[in-house]
This record gives C-alpha cells, sequence and structure tokens, in this order.
C-alpha cells in the first residue's frame, strides 16, 4: 500500500489537539472544562476527551462562570466571546489561524460597508463562524448555481473568501460565472494550502492503484470531499472511519492500495487501518 504525501492532521487541527489535551491534563478548582461542540469531526478524539475529563456542550449558556470552554478550531462568531467575556467565562481559543484570518477579512471588509461572499457550505460550523463576524450579512455560495442567482442583482465590489476546506475547482467555477457576468469582486483564496495539497495527493494517488482507501469521520466535511475526489479517478474508492470496517476485508484482492486521511484523522487510527 501508499500512503498519500499529504495525509493526517494539519497544522490546524494539531495544534487544537494539543491545547485540547493539555487543557485536560490541568486540573482546575471550582469549575468545569468543556468543548463548545465537538472539537475537530472525530469521534476518536472527543471520546478521549471525555474520558480526560472535558466535556462537551452545544451552548455557552450550558456553562458558568469559573468554567473553561475551548474554541473549537472551527472558530465561532464575534458574539460568542463577547458572551464569554460577560458570564465570566474562561476560554482557550484554539480556533486555527488560517479561520482566524478569514474573521479578520470579513469583519474589516464588514465595517467598510462592503459586501461578503463566502464560498462554502451553509452548515459547515467554520462558515457559520466566519459570518458571524460581519453581522451574518455574508452571502453563501455553494455552487456554480448560487452564483448564477447572486449575480443577477447588483453588486459593489464584494469581498470573496472561501471555506478552507472547501473544493477549489467548486471556487474556480463560481469565480468564472462572476467573471462572466462582469461582476468586479476582490478575491481573497482563503482555501487552505494543506486542503489544497492534500485534495491534489489524493487525485494523484487514486489515478495510479488499483483501488483507494480514505480514512475519516463521517462528519468530516474534507474527509467526504477527499472520498468524491477519490471515487472520481477511482471507481474502486472507499471511505472508512476505522479497522472495524468490513469494506477492508474486500480489498485482499486489490495488489497496490492507496491510502489518505482527512485533516481531523489521528495518526494511530491510520496506523489501525
Amino acid at each position: 500500500f501508499i500512503i498519500a504525501e499529504h495525509s493526517g492532521f494539519c497544522f490546524g487541527v494539531q495544534r487544537a489537539i494539543d491545547m485540547a489535551f493539555a487543557e485536560a491534563e490541568k486540573t482546575r478548582e471550582g469549575g468545569s472544562t468543556y468543548t463548545c461542540g465537538p472539537l475537530i469531526h472525530n469521534r476518536a478524539v472527543t471520546d478521549y476527551l471525555e474520558q480526560h475529563g472535558v466535556g462537551n456542550i452545544d451552548d455557552l449558556s450550558q456553562a458558568k462562570s469559573g468554567d473553561t470552554v475551548i474554541v473549537r478550531s472551527h472558530g465561532e462568531p464575534k458574539e460568542f466571546y463577547l458572551k464569554a467575556e460577560e458570564m465570566g467565562i474562561t476560554l482557550v481559543d484554539t480556533t486555527c489561524v488560517f479561520v482566524a484570518k478569514i474573521h479578520k477579512l470579513v469583519e474589516a471588509a464588514n465595517a467598510e460597508g462592503r459586501e461578503v461572499v463566502i464560498v462554502g457550505s451553509a452548515v459547515h460550523p467554520e462558515v457559520t463562524a466566519t459570518n458571524g463576524w460581519c453581522d451574518y450579512s455574508a452571502a453563501i455560495l455553494e455552487s456554480e448555481e448560487d452564483a448564477l442567482e447572486y449575480v443577477k442583482t447588483e453588486h459593489n465590489r464584494p469581498l470573496v473568501v472561501a471555506q478552507t476546506t472547501f473544493k477549489a475547482e467548486i471556487l474556480h467555477s463560481i469565480i468564472d460565472v462572476f467573471d462572466k457576468a462582469g461582476c468586479t469582486y476582490e478575491l481573497k483564496n482563503t482555501i487552505c494550502n494543506a486542503t489544497r495539497d492534500r485534495q491534489q495527493s489524493c487525485a494523484e494517488l487514486a489515478a495510479k492503484v488499483d483501488a483507494m482507501v480514505v480514512i475519516g469521520d463521517t462528519h468530516s466535511s474534507n474527509s467526504k470531499k477527499l472520498f468524491e475526489i477519490a471515487k472520481k479517478e477511482n471507481k474502486n474508492s472507499i471511505f472508512v472511519q476505522d479497522k472495524f470496517d468490513n469494506q477492508l476485508k474486500e480489498f485482499a484482492k486489490y495488489n497496490k492500495i492507496g491510502v489518505i486521511a482527512g485533516a481531523s484523522t489521528p495518526e494511530w487510527i491510520i496506523k489501525e487501518v
């Protein structure tokens, strides 16, 4: 088997894991430690944190003064930070530095009265958080069709940013729509280099092996995108979460197998598979 050159934890996820695990080792008197939502989209990691005393809440209102809340790598809207300060909650901010940069970009554009376009999935927590830094005023475009609807009305040089883990080819197709419609815009291609490298590595490897295994959590957006890319290049592609997946047994018939893991897949799971 061949493991893709770019595979497994990215810099942002590794940083979030390190910070959260360090927090789990601390003992705090008079308060509890939580993540607000899953730290990353991987059950094995969130289970580990729970076993080490880091609980999981869905909303800041479930914590109390004196508690510590770990901000996940996807980030949170601006109001989240204001509310935490007001409630007397300590934040450990593991927001990916590349995501935090997008927050600054859209906040500045919004302050100038400019429109913001976020290319990404409307239901992804990173996109929700980013939209919260421009007063939830952004137009969220997920496809070429969304872009065609957007350019039908007049716009004043919007700032265009992208979800860090979004497919580069969709961003390019949306920009093509803007260009053909004569729409002026400012593009900040914020798709993470690690994401681009991983997707390219996946496509290249899938094209030259007999079969391809993509390892990731079913809730991981970037892992699912890797599977789409692998499947496009190689029909003998499967998506597994861990070594217990029965699909793996069928792969004994292949001679050359490619392996790639999403950005939120721990090294120990890759090794087990």
